[in-house]
C-alpha cells in the first residue's frame, strides 16, 4: 500500500525529530530512547489514526499527529518491556538486538518508562483541539495503555506463560484482545472523540476499529505459530479471519480504511 509507505517514510523522522526535540541534551538517554523508530517499523496504529481523522474531516487529519506520536511511544514503551528476560526474553526484534541487548536491561525499563511518560506529554501540547476533548483523549490513553487493556493483557499472557491460568481458547482470545487489539481500538477511537462525528460514522468506526484489532492479531498468530495458532487448527483459525474480513467489508467506512484490513488480511 504506497500510501502508507510513504506515511512510514515520513512518520519516522517525525518521531526522531519530536524525540530529538525533548531528548538531545541527555546524550546516549536519547540514543537509548530513539533506538527503536530507527529501525524498520508498520507505523499501524498511527497511519490508523490519521486515516480515520481524514475519514472524519479531511481538513483536521494533520493536526492529530501528536495524538499518533503518543500512540506509537506508548506501543513501543510496551515492545522494549515486552522484550525483557523477565518477559519474553527476546534478543531480536525486527531482525536487530532488541533494546536491553543493546544497552542493557536497566536502560531499556528506563527507556520504556521514558517512553510512557512522554507519550502523555506529547498529547497535552496539541493547541488544535478543544481542552475538553484532550482530556478525555488522556484518560482514555490512560486507561487503554494500563488496566483497560494493554498491562493486563501482559499480566495475563505472563500467568499462561508459567502456568497460573489456563492455556486454553477463551483465555488466549482474552489476552490477545488485550495486549494487541486494544490499541488499535484505540487509534479509532482518538478521533472520534477529537472530530465528534455524527452517530452513524461513529458506530460504524468503532465496529472497525473491534474487528481490525481482532483481524491483526489473529493473522499474527498464524504467522508467529503462536498464540491461538497454538490450540486451534490453521484452517479453522482461517475461517474466522475470513468471517472477520467480511464483516469489515460490510462496513461503511472509507476505502482507505478497508484497503488498512485487506493489507492485514493478505498477509496470510
Amino acid at each position: 500500500m504506497k500510501e502508507w509507505e510513504e506515511f512510514n517514510i515520513f512518520f519516522r523522522y517525525y518521531c526522531i525529530d519530536s524525540l530529538k526535540k525533548k531528548l538531545k541534551g541527555l546524550g546516549s538517554i536519547y540514543d537509548v530512547c530513539v533506538y527503536m523508530f530507527q529501525l524498520s517499523g508498520k507505523f499501524l496504529r498511527p497511519f490508523l489514526l490519521y486515516k480515520v481523522a481524514e475519514f472524519i474531516n479531511p481538513s483536521k487529519r494533520d493536526c492529530v499527529l501528536p495524538f499518533a506520536l503518543s500512540l506509537e511511544l506508548i506501543h513501543n514503551y510496551s515492545l522494549i518491556h515486552d522484550d525483557l528476560p523477565c518477559m519474553d526474553n527476546a534478543d531480536f526484534r525486527r531482525g536487530y538486538p532488541t533494546v536491553h541487548k543493546k544497552f542493557g536491561e536497566a536502560e531499556a525499563v528506563l527507556a520504556g518508562d521514558m517512553l510512557l511518560s512522554l507519550a502523555f506529554e506529547y498529547a497535552s501540547e496539541s493547541r488544535d483541539f478543544e481542552p475538553n476533548k484532550i482530556l478525555r483523549v488522556i484518560k482514555k490513553i490512560s486507561q487503554y495503555s494500563s488496566y483497560r487493556y494493554l498491562i493486563t493483557g501482559q499480566f495475563f499472557d505472563i500467568w499462561i506463560q508459567n502456568g497460573k491460568m489456563e492455556k486454553n481458547v477463551e483465555n488466549i482470545k482474552i489476552t490477545n484482545f488485550y495486549k494487541t487489539a486494544g490499541l488499535i481500538l484505540l487509534s479509532v477511537e482518538i478521533p472520534i472523540i477529537l472530530l465528534d462525528p455524527v452517530y452513524t460514522v461513529k458506530y460504524n468506526l468503532i465496529k472497525y476499529g473491534y474487528f481490525l484489532g481482532l483481524l491483526f492479531q489473529l493473522t499474527d498468530d498464524i504467522l508467529d505459530n503462536d498464540g491461538l495458532a497454538f490450540v486451534l487448527d490453521r484452517a479453522e483459525l482461517k475461517k474466522v479471519i475470513d468471517r472477520l474480513y467480511g464483516k469489515l467489508n460490510s462496513l461503511n467506512v472509507s476505502e482507505e480504511l478497508l484497503n488498512i484490513a485487506n493489507v492485514i488480511y493478505n498477509r496470510v
